[in-house]
């Protein structure tokens, strides 16, 4: 398995608009959902602030490797991928931050 829950990766994201670009995300689902499945689930990282409610904001501390703007993840926009899909690793959420990012997530979509 190359890649672990709260990884941090560059994946051609798909928005509800029907277009995609190339977006950081970070790795939501569990490390056994990949094993048996081979794919995962990924909530997007933008730098726009729009859907305040939606938005996690992302400080350094909270990150092993720093993203180049200021950074929150969309809780609200869940999309699944493979590893082939993934252009890139761009380091990992720490804990506690990632459960939290996690439980915003399933608050905002469940």
């Amino acid at each position: 398995m190359k890649y672990v829950q709260g990884d941090i990766v560059l994946v051609n994201f798909f928005f509800p608009t029907g277009r995609f670009k190339d977006h950081y995300c970070v790795i939501v689902s569990n490390d056994e959902l990949q094993e048996d499945e081979d794919f995962f689930y990924v909530v997007m990282i933008s730098s726009n602030n729009d859907f305040q409610k939606y938005a996690y904001e992302l400080t350094d501390e909270m990150l092993t490797k720093n993203l180049p703007k200021k950074s929150y993840v969309k809780c609200q926009l869940l999309s699944g991928f493979t590893e082939k899909d993934v252009i890139l690793k761009h380091g990992m959420i720490k804990q506690p931050f990632l459960d939290q990012i996690i439980d915003k997530t399933i608050k905002s979509i469940f």
